[in-house]
């Protein structure tokens, strides 16, 4: 009994701790003053801006992507649930129509009003089916072309990156100085030997 009263306290206190964490971490965070923002506006070197574009694309592209799994899910369940319920309307329907014509002396009129439900459910369905699949369709396609865009953007903005940084330079100097080094391990050894 005593032990559980000790683990109760000591998640009690963990729970406290990580609160207080909590509210330093937030207090910590201040908003800067306008000398700051201006200072920085002129001054600040624009590789934070590819940075900053280059997270909120990729938190574009990751909203994208689960809107599009959202959509998938959604539209599978739908899809699903509008079968099963077409499947028992269209039950209930035969069964109206079965019990409500059963007499013989009804005109033609009244029987073909009350059969009729038997035939325009199915055909009702078709129409939501196929309406709710090209709606689905539409937004699919316009969130694969947002997303293709949003490739580009990412590409294009890595390229200027790499570009403003010297990146291809770079790396041809080290392929240059490694194929140098290689070429010296090889062709040393066999000048020592004719030596």
């Amino acid at each position: 009994m005593a032990e559980v009263a000790d683990q109760s306290k000591d998640v009690a206190e963990n729970l406290s701790s990580v609160d207080k964490t909590k509210e330093t971490k937030t207090t910590k965070k201040q908003r800067k003053g306008i000398f700051s923002r201006m200072w920085n506006g002129l001054f600040r070197s624009r590789k934070d801006d590819f940075e900053k574009r280059l997270q909120n694309i990729s938190k574009e592209e990751a909203a994208v992507m689960a809107r599009m799994k959202r959509r998938t899910q959604s539209w599978r369940r739908m899809a699903r649930n509008l079968i099963v319920f077409s499947v028992l309307l269209e039950a209930v329907a035969v069964a109206y129509a079965i019990m409500t014509t059963r007499t013989m002396d009804l005109e033609w009129k009244t029987r073909a009003v009350r059969v009729l439900p038997m035939f325009l459910l199915p055909g009702l369905t078709a129409v939501i089916y196929t309406t709710l699949g090209s709606f689905s369709r539409m937004c699919e396609r316009k969130d694969k072309n947002t997303l293709e865009r949003l490739r580009e953007e990412r590409q294009t903005k890595i390229d200027e990156l790499k570009e403003r940084t010297n990146y291809y330079i770079t790396q041809q100097l080290i392929q240059a100085v490694h194929f140098s080094h290689t070429y010296l391990i090889y062709v040393a050894p066999s000048c020592l030997s004719e030596s």
